[in-house]
C-alpha cells in the first residue's frame, strides 16, 4: 500500500460547530493566528485531490470523517453530510486508491465537547453509536471501505488537550488526563465490538498510533534509561496493550495507579497503524518535572522536529512485538523549501525496507500529506505537503518532492 493522506479538519474546510473550530476563533491559540473555515476546500474540491494521488501513483489515501458534519446533536444525523462522504470514497475508489477512513481524528463536536468531551461519562457509548452509524451507512451496499481506525494518536489528544493545554479542551490536569486515556481506550473496545456485530467481510479495524523512539540522552546513565523504558511504555504501549488484552492501565509520576480488565474478546485491532515522526531524547533532573524531553542532534524539519529514519526502522521493530501487520498511517515533515522532502521519503521508505528484512509484516506507507493543510496549533504557516497550496486561489501546484515520490513508488512496484 504505496499512498498519502489527510485529515477532514485540516482540509474540508467550511466546519461544523467543534471544539477546534471554537479553539481557532480564540485569541492567542493558534500560532499564526489562521484558522481551517476554508483550509484546501477538500469538501468540494476532492476529486482534484483523489486525481492528484492517482498521478502519483498512490493506490491508498488516507481521509477521516468529521464527526460534527454527520451527528449534529446527540442522535441527531446529517443524513445528506454521511452521502457526500459516501461520495467522496467512491471517487476515491474510482481513481484507484483504497480509502483508509479514520473515524476520529482530533476533533469533537461542541455539543459533545460542551459536556465534558471525551472525559463525559457518556463518552464511550456516544463514539460506539456514531462508529455504528458511520460504517453501517458506508456498508448499505456492500462494504466500501475495508481499512478503518477508530482514534488517530489518543496519547498525542490527551497529552496536548490535558497535559501542556495547548489543544482543546486546553486543561493541564493529570487526573483529567487519566480520565481521558481510559475513556478513549473504552469508546474504542465499545466501537469494535459494535462494528463487528454488523458482520461485514474482511473488515479490518486500527488505531492510528503515534509512536516515538524514546531514547536516554546518556546510555550510560541508568536514570535516563529508566525513564525512557517509562515514555515507551506509556505513550508507546499502553493504549495498545489495552486494546489487544483488555488489561486498561494508567500510571505517571505523581498520578494514581488505574487498572481496570475490559472483555476485548482475543483483541480489538486487526492491523496497527503507526504515525512515526522522529526519536525522542529522554533524561532525569533533580527539580519537577523531574523528566525532560528534547529533540536529537540531527537535521530538523521546518518544525524544528529531528529527521532520523534509522529509528522508524526501530519503531517497526518495537511495534511489531504486538504481531499485528503494520500500516505506516503517517511520515512527512514540515518543510517550505521542499528540499529535505524527496530524501526524507527515500531515506524512510529504505528504514523500512530494513524492518522487512528483519522480518516485520509491513502492508505499507502512507506519506502525510498530499497537500498543505492547517497544522492544528500551528495553523497554515507549516508545508507538509508534496502538493503546495495557495490558500488564495485555492491552486494545487505538485513540488518536486510529488515526482521524487512517483518516481520512487514506480521504481518499487516493478522491482
Amino acid at each position: 500500500m504505496w499512498g498519502v493522506g489527510h485529515a477532514a479538519f485540516q482540509v474540508e474546510g467550511h466546519t461544523e460547530p467543534s471544539d477546534w473550530k471554537r479553539w481557532t476563533h480564540t485569541d492567542g491559540k493558534i500560532a499564526d493566528a489562521s484558522n481551517a473555515d476554508q483550509a484546501t476546500d477538500f469538501w468540494n474540491r476532492y476529486k482534484e485531490d483523489f486525481a492528484l494521488a492517482k498521478e502519483l501513483g498512490a493506490n491508498t489515501f488516507r481521509m477521516s470523517i468529521a464527526w460534527e458534519r454527520v451527528e449534529v446533536q446527540a442522535g441527531v444525523w446529517n443524513v445528506e453530510a454521511l452521502e457526500h462522504y459516501k461520495k467522496m470514497i467512491l471517487s476515491c475508489i474510482d481513481h484507484g486508491l483504497e480509502p483508509v477512513v479514520t473515524l476520529h481524528h482530533f476533533v469533537l463536536p461542541e455539543w459533545i465537547a460542551d459536556k465534558g468531551g471525551i472525559c463525559s461519562d457518556e463518552f464511550e457509548v456516544e463514539f460506539a453509536d456514531y462508529a455504528e452509524k458511520v460504517v453501517s451507512f458506508m456498508s448499505q451496499e456492500g462494504p466500501l471501505v475495508k481499512w478503518w481506525m477508530t482514534f488517530n494518536e489518543p496519547q498525542v489528544l490527551t497529552n496536548f488537550g490535558y497535559i501542556t493545554g495547548g489543544w482543546p479542551p486546553g486543561e493541564k490536569d493529570l487526573s483529567r488526563f487519566m480520565l481521558a486515556n481510559r475513556n478513549l481506550v473504552r469508546a474504542h473496545v465499545s466501537a469494535v465490538k459494535r462494528i463487528r456485530t454488523l458482520n461485514l467481510k474482511d473488515l479490518k479495524i486500527s488505531i492510528a498510533q503515534h509512536w516515538r523512539d524514546f531514547q536516554p540522552k546518556s546510555r550510560l546513565n541508568p536514570t535516563h534509561k529508566a525513564a525512557a523504558l517509562l515514555l515507551h511504555q506509556v505513550f508507546n504501549r499502553n493504549f495498545v496493550i489495552a486494546c489487544q488484552t483488555g488489561i486498561n492501565t494508567w500510571w505517571m509520576p505523581g498520578s494514581k495507579f488505574y487498572a481496570e480488565k475490559l472483555d476485548v474478546d482475543g483483541g480489538t485491532l486487526d492491523y496497527l497503524g503507526i504515525n512515526y515522526y522522529g526519536r525522542l531524547m529522554v533524561k532525569t533532573m533533580m527539580k519537577d518535572p523531574f523528566v525532560e524531553i528534547e529533540e536529537g542532534i540531527g537535521e530538523k524539519t521546518d518544525l524544528g522536529w529531528e529527521i532520523c529514519p534509522a529509528s522508524l526502522t526501530n519503531v517497526l521493530r518495537q511495534a511489531w512485538s504486538f504481531r499485528l501487520p503494520i500500516l505506516v498511517s503517517e511520515n512527512g515533515l514540515a518543510d517550505r523549501s521542499d528540499s529535505k522532502r524527496a530524501k526524507f521519503i527515500e531515506d524512510h521508505v529504505a528504514a523500512l525496507g530494513q524492518a522487512l528484512v528483519q522480518g516485520v509484516n509491513v502492508l505499507g506507507y502512507l506519506h502525510w500529506s498530499l497537500t498543505d493543510n492547517f497544522e492544528w496549533a500551528e495553523g497554515l504557516e507549516p508545508r507538509f505537503g508534496l502538493v503546495e497550496m495557495d490558500y488564495e486561489k485555492l491552486i494545487r501546484t505538485p513540488r518536486p518532492s510529488f515526482y521524487a515520490y512517483q518516481a520512487l513508488i514506480q521504481k518499487l512496484q516493478n522491482s
